[in-house]
């Protein structure tokens, strides 16, 4: 009587799981960090783009702030996105732009902090940790 039976057997199962397991704690920090770099060049994306924006707008108005005489000139600043939100300091000659990341977000306690983009194109990194540069920050 030699029967075989079709199927796994337990040992068999248990390798399968823990080989799933192995290649699970391999893969998620690496998949986590990629996610995460994605995050940081888009958002380095909105604030060279909201840049772009308050330049065409100087050249209109004549200054970076709004301006509330005749002709009256305005530009709302972007909010951000879903994982920073961005904030403006504007002055008739000079613009500073923010992105911080959202508390709770999955971008809170990353490495690279907030972004900031300076009307002289200057940027930086305020809050950068660990291994972090501003260049590796800025996807450059």
């Amino acid at each position: 009587m030699n029967r075989r039976t079709a199927g796994l057997t337990l040992i068999e199962l248990l390798i399968a799981v823990a080989i799933v397991a192995i290649l699970a704690a391999v893969a998620y920090p690496q998949y986590s960090e990629y996610t995460r770099k994605a995050r940081r060049s888009e958002i380095a994306g909105v604030l060279v783009e909201e840049a772009q924006k308050l330049e065409r707008f100087h050249s209109r108005a004549g200054q970076y702030s709004d301006v509330s005489g005749p002709p009256a000139f305005s530009h709302v600043v972007s909010v951000g996105n879903a994982f920073y939100r961005i904030g403006a300091e504007r002055k008739e000659r000079t613009f500073t732009l923010t992105a911080s990341p959202i508390g709770g977000g999955m971008m809170a306690g990353d490495a690279c902090g907030s972004f900031v983009l300076e009307n002289t194109g200057r940027r930086d990194n305020l809050g950068m940790s660990g291994p972090a540069s501003v260049s590796g920050c800025w996807g450059r």
